[in-house]
């Protein structure tokens, strides 16, 4: 099959008006096409400052390290005290002993669930790894605790 001709009468493109673009016309043709590249730049530039604000704020959330942070490092060291406790064969601890251990794990979580400061938590986390120790030491020279 043969496809027709493409010409100026099969279309009927030479009926159609002449047309004068106003003088002005490429002017603003450029001015909006200078307008809109403009956009596209500050969209690119906010764009990566938002990435940037972004990246800074998962930073400035990650973890610290133990070393830099002593509620940190209280935190794992009372881990490791428990750990150490609970491997314990025949944990040799009092029954005042055991309860103070309670207190004071119900004052952090009391404290943590108010929101406190880690000037409040550091002293809680300090008294439970010193209560820890000495638990862990009574049971490791099998001797009693005796209060007066």
């Amino acid at each position: 099959m043969a496809e027709p001709e493409l010409n100026l009468r099969s279309l009927r493109l030479g009926a159609l008006p002449e047309f004068d673009p106003p003088a002005d016309l490429w002017a603003r043709i450029e001015s909006a096409h200078q307008r809109r590249r403009r956009q596209r730049g500050l969209l690119r530039w906010g764009g990566a400052l938002a990435a940037c604000l972004a990246l800074a704020a998962v930073f400035s959330l990650a973890p610290t390290s133990p070393q830099t942070d002593p509620l940190l490092h209280a935190e794992q060291r009372s881990h490791e005290l428990e750990q150490l406790y609970a491997g314990l064969a025949q944990p040799l601890s009092p029954l005042e002993s055991e309860a103070e251990l309670r207190a004071l794990e119900l004052a952090l979580q009391q404290a943590y669930d108010r929101g406190a400061a880690p000037t409040e938590l550091l002293p809680l986390w300090q008294q439970r790894n010193e209560l820890l120790s000495s638990l862990i030491a009574l049971s490791a020279d099998g001797a009693q605790l005796t209060r007066i």
